[in-house]
């Protein structure tokens, strides 16, 4: 294979799904990146990607490959991290972190003054996902399901409370804020349903952090994380009943980023993080 630099075009669609945003995470565009695969799909006898209905799907012909290119850029990653930091007293380097936004705001946030004064050449980028099981274009992520698949390493942080909450003004005619569609087949959503009396959501949001928000400004009852409603004392849980849904949250990041000392002293102050709270 005489253009090795293809196959960064081939991992940036498989990590982001699309071509715009391969594009944009290359700093090229979506012609140059629709023409690099072209090639590579020629040299390799086969198509790269499967158009689906949440974007491009990488073929399962090349699913060794990329899993080899991925591993070769934490190898290199690991190794230049390692480099750069051997004989510093405080990290320096760049983190892409994958996360809820709830947990980034109630969790990582706080805490994250502290952090930056004691490692002060860290740069720290966080991206809005929930349930994931790939690392995309992150180096590490926080799951609220356990990825089965990939080479992955994952840690148990701890467990994320949620319920319905709701002010004493709060109407009870069944409407109720919480989160998007795509959220229905997952635990919370469905206990929310079932405490509502089973009809679905009038408002729907992105994020957790966001029906908190929303509660606040129609004052309808909504789905929300314990340690969001702890911060307005005057929501109290819609069903005094009800038992708060526990949601087991993974940290992940790749298995060839074991010995990267950037990393691992990001993945420790995640840890850290939720072993601040005595409960969430």
């Amino acid at each position: 294979m005489k253009n090795w630099d293809d196959l960064r075009y081939l991992v940036a669609v498989h990590k982001t799904g699309s071509m715009s945003a391969a594009a944009r995470l290359l700093d090229t565009n979506p012609a140059t990146v629709s023409r690099r695969l072209a090639r590579l799909s020629e040299t390799l006898g086969f198509d790269l990607f499967l158009k689906t209905p949440q974007g491009w799907a990488a073929n399962e012909a090349i699913g060794d490959l990329i899993e080899c290119i991925t591993a070769f850029e934490n190898e290199i990653e690991s190794y230049l991290n390692a480099r750069d930091n051997s004989d510093a007293s405080a990290m320096r380097g760049r983190i892409n972190i994958g996360c809820p936004p709830s947990i980034a705001s109630y969790v990582m946030y706080p805490g994250l003054k502290d952090f930056i004064a004691e490692n002060p050449g860290l740069e720290i980028t966080f991206t809005s996902q929930f349930y994931q099981d790939a690392l995309g274009d992150n180096d590490l992520f926080v799951s609220a399901t356990r990825p089965q698949q990939g080479r992955l390493v994952v840690r148990f942080v701890g467990k994320y409370a949620t319920n319905v909450y709701a002010y004493p003004d709060s109407p009870r005619d069944g409407a109720w804020v919480g989160l998007h569609a795509r959220h229905d087949r997952f635990p919370p959503s469905q206990q929310a349903r079932s405490i509502m009396g089973g009809g679905d959501p009038i408002i729907r949001v992105e994020t957790l952090h966001e029906v908190v928000n929303t509660v606040r400004a129609t004052r309808l009852p909504g789905l929300m994380p314990r340690i969001g409603a702890k911060e307005d004392p005057a929501l109290r849980l819609y069903d005094p009943d009800s038992r708060p849904m526990q949601t087991p949250l993974y940290l992940c990041f790749h298995e060839t980023r074991r010995k990267d000392p950037l990393l691992q002293l990001v993945a420790d102050w995640i840890a850290s993080r939720f072993n601040s709270f005595a409960e969430l």
